[in-house]
């Protein structure tokens, strides 16, 4: 699922009266936010705002051929609405990833012509500028990718919403191995907005990457994001994570806890903290606990969480740091048969034999 889709989206009015699954969606909630858009649509399935939600949870779910049938059914209903044009576009951006290469490039010129709907309709919208310069930048020239359009439209977005403009400046120097660039620009953008939760996220996780690990200041950055939302699982994710690396453990099984009850369906924090303590060689029981939960407690993952397989791999890397190495290859073998293309753990299986 691509970092555009995850972000804040717009929040619209339903029918009167009803609960929105939009205040899910904005949060990571897409669990929630599904079982609502679906139970929306069952009482409203002629209305436009209710089938584009819809279209927003299958694409999520990455039930695309569903996706696209709503997406299009919402623009259709409402053809002026340039956050149905942009879902539309994107939900054809994520299924050409999957598509045959003779499927793609009508893909990516129905993902260009809904882009540039929605800039149409609404041309200052840093959303829908975002997806614009992300298409220039990621299309084959052949369906119109041009790397100078994307870095243009980054420019113009930096005038218009100076946060969003930055962050997608730090995109394309990221997709140009331009590592150096990256935490000037991710710190302009919390600068820029400090009200802006995204860029805080991110420049947390930059500050958790090997070759510039700075634990304090990913633990300033996810506080931060904390306490603008404490109801949206990533900052708890981070926060734990850097704990984890300051040898921090009581703080982050406190912040765990939190999370827990503030996000008692998404236990990605568990998983976090374990794979900082794996990564540190640190506390290998209490991490090999916190894998099994969420493993043992964990129906579903949301879709931006660590999928079940990649669970049992940590837990297996956690066993063969512990010297079980019998245990490391059963959950390296549970991990690639629920998740066949696992390669990684393909690779520490093969290894462990």
């Amino acid at each position: 699922m691509r970092t555009v889709f995850l972000l804040v989206l717009f929040a619209l009015a339903l029918p009167a009266g009803e609960p929105d699954a939009q205040i899910f969606f904005d949060n990571g909630h897409y669990k929630r936010a599904r079982d609502l858009a679906e139970a929306n649509y069952r009482t409203h399935p002629n209305d436009a705002r209710a089938t584009y939600l819809l279209a927003m949870a299958t694409h999520v779910f990455a039930k695309f051929d569903d996706a696209v049938k709503y997406g299009e059914t919402a623009v259709r209903l409402d053809p002026k609405s340039s956050p149905y044009h942009r879902e539309l576009g994107e939900i054809y951006a994520d299924q050409a990833d999957t598509a045959s290469i003779f499927k793609q490039l009508g893909l990516a010129r129905k993902c260009r012509a809904e882009f540039e709907a929605a800039v149409a309709i609404a041309p200052k919208d840093p959303e829908n500028l975002y997806d614009q310069m992300l298409f220039f930048l990621q299309a084959p020239g052949v369906v119109g990718g041009d790397k100078k359009k994307a870095i243009d439209i980054a420019n113009e977005m930096v005038k218009i919403n100076p946060a969003r403009g930055y962050l997608a400046l730090a995109h394309i120097a990221h997709s140009d191995k331009e590592e150096g660039k990256l935490e000037d620009l991710y710190k302009k953008a919390v600068e820029a907005d400090p009200k802006y939760y995204e860029s805080h996220i991110v420049l947390a996780q930059f500050y958790l990457d090997p070759q510039h690990t700075n634990a304090a200041a990913c633990e300033q950055q996810s506080r931060a994001a904390l306490d603008l939302n404490p109801d949206r699982v990533d900052a708890y994710r981070w926060l734990a994570y850097a704990l984890v690396l300051e040898k921090r453990f009581d703080d982050a099984a406190k912040v765990i806890a939190r999370a827990e009850a503030a996000v008692p369906d998404d236990l990605a924090p568990y998983v976090h903290a374990a794979r900082a303590m794996l990564r540190e060689g640190v506390e290998l029981p209490k991490a090999e606990t916190y894998l099994k939960k969420y493993i043992n407690e964990t129906k579903e993952p949301e879709p931006d969480s660590t999928p079940i397989a990649g669970a049992h791999w940590s837990l297996g890397l956690v066993y063969e740091k512990e010297g079980r190495k019998a245990d490391a290859r059963s959950e390296l073998e549970t991990a690639v048969r629920l998740k066949p293309d696992f390669e990684q753990a393909k690779k520490d299986l093969k290894r462990l034999k």
